[in-house]
């Protein structure tokens, strides 16, 4: 009988296995694009065979949705310290979104190509497929919505339509990193990006809010 040493010993070979073959699928789409990818191509990779494919994927949609949800894990959980410590101040607020969006940026980086290939053929590959993309958007939207609610009620927000405000800084966010991906603004660094994105958030096209000053800033 296996003792339980044994039995975490295998359950981690197997969830190396599998990540060995995300790992695998995720350049392959990238490389070939989904529909022209092939199962063999993806064991050729991992350097496996079909049998160990077949034992974790019943075929190339069910590692592609895998490798989407492995992602989409990783995207919302750059999110959790924010979410256990919701800011107190507008500074809060907004060195948050930096180091929440940096760091999201920085893992997207390493799957740009992956990404691209999500956002462009996403919506072709099926209709559920094409939904559980607009989940991702809405969901989010909805985190966004949360933290926007949360600095309203608090009273360093301006009073505005969450819903409206979430679905366009999330709609910002993803055409502004496919800019950056192909080049199209040459000379601003991710870096510089990101701050110039979240100012944009936070003070539209205004200066810096004066508090106690002349009073022309409200």
């Amino acid at each position: 009988m296996p003792t339980e040493f044994r039995k975490q010993a295998d359950a981690r070979r197997r969830e190396q296995r599998k990540e060995a073959l995300l790992d695998a699928a995720a350049l392959v789409f990238a490389r070939q694009g989904y529909h022209r990818a092939l199962v063999s191509e993806i064991v050729s990779q991992a350097e496996a065979g079909q049998g160990t494919f077949y034992r974790y994927f019943r075929d190339k949609r069910e590692i592609f949705d895998a490798l989407f949800d492995r992602f989409v894990e990783s995207v919302f959980a750059e999110f959790s310290e924010m979410t256990a410590n919701l800011p107190r101040d507008v500074g809060e607020y907004r060195a948050a979104s930096v180091a929440a969006i940096r760091r999201i940026a920085a893992r997207a980086e390493g799957n740009r190509d992956l990404l691209m290939l999500l956002v462009r053929e996403g919506p072709t590959v099926d209709e559920a497929f094409a939904r559980k993309l607009t989940g991702f958007y809405e969901g989010l939207a909805a985190l966004a919505r949360g933290y926007l609610e949360h600095a309203i009620a608090a009273g360093f927000a301006r009073r505005c339509n969450a819903e409206a405000v979430s679905q366009a800084l999330v709609g910002m966010a993803f055409w502004m990193a496919q800019q950056w991906w192909q080049g199209r603004l040459p000379g601003v660094t991710l870096e510089r990006l990101i701050e110039e994105m979240v100012d944009f958030a936070f003070l539209g096209f205004g200066g810096p809010v004066v508090v106690g000053g002349g009073g022309a800033d409200r």
